[in-house]
């Protein structure tokens, strides 16, 4: 058997870390249950890692990093309009779910913590960007009229995360389908 290299060791552990964050939550994780998880010592962890926090912000980047890749790919065929109602759908599930409940996580450590908020404002900033780019392609094929896709894009996602937190607070079939109805409502105003 070969031995694994350094830098896959090291993706094995964030990506480990991140999959117990969604099953558990991260305030419910171990190092002993990461470790014992992967099969390996914690010297392993340590040794890629300072300390737990710094782990699990790697960890969170690299997820949420593959994630908006994954996204990103899936709608690239899609028409502008098409896309807006994928980020709709991928913002607000019907019902809160594990991933949902991670991001959650990751704005409310960032609220206390520097590493987490730097974290948090470069995945909006990345997913405000994707926004960006759906409203000037539609602008671009003429099936939007919007004179300033930034803008747009920034107060779309705001009604996202914003529906998005009231949702995770107290979630029903009504609110959510409030929600959905008001940002449907928003896109044909601006559009």
């Amino acid at each position: 058997m070969m031995k694994e290299s350094g830098d896959a060791l090291k993706i094995r552990i964030l990506d480990g870390a991140a999959a117990l964050f969604i099953e558990k939550g991260i305030d419910n994780v171990t190092t002993r249950e990461l470790t014992e998880h992967l099969g390996l010592s914690r010297s392993h962890i340590y040794h890629y890692f300072s300390d737990w926090q710094t782990l699990c912000v790697a960890a969170l980047a690299r997820y949420t990093e593959s994630e908006l890749e994954t996204f990103s790919a899936g709608i690239a065929e899609m028409a502008p309009a098409d896309q807006l109602e994928a980020m709709i759908a991928n913002y607000l599930p019907d019902a809160p779910d594990a991933v949902w409940l991670l991001y959650s996580s990751l704005w409310q450590r960032a609220v206390h913590h520097k590493a987490y908020a730097a974290l948090a404002e470069s995945v909006i900033d990345k997913w405000v960007a994707l926004t960006r780019e759906i409203f000037a392609a539609g602008t671009a094929r003429g099936d939007f009229r919007v004179e300033d896709s930034a803008r747009v894009a920034r107060q779309f996602s705001a009604m996202l995360y914003g529906y998005a937190d009231t949702l995770i607070i107290n979630p029903s079939a009504e609110k959510y389908r409030e929600a959905v109805s008001d940002i449907r409502a928003f896109i044909r105003l601006v559009v």
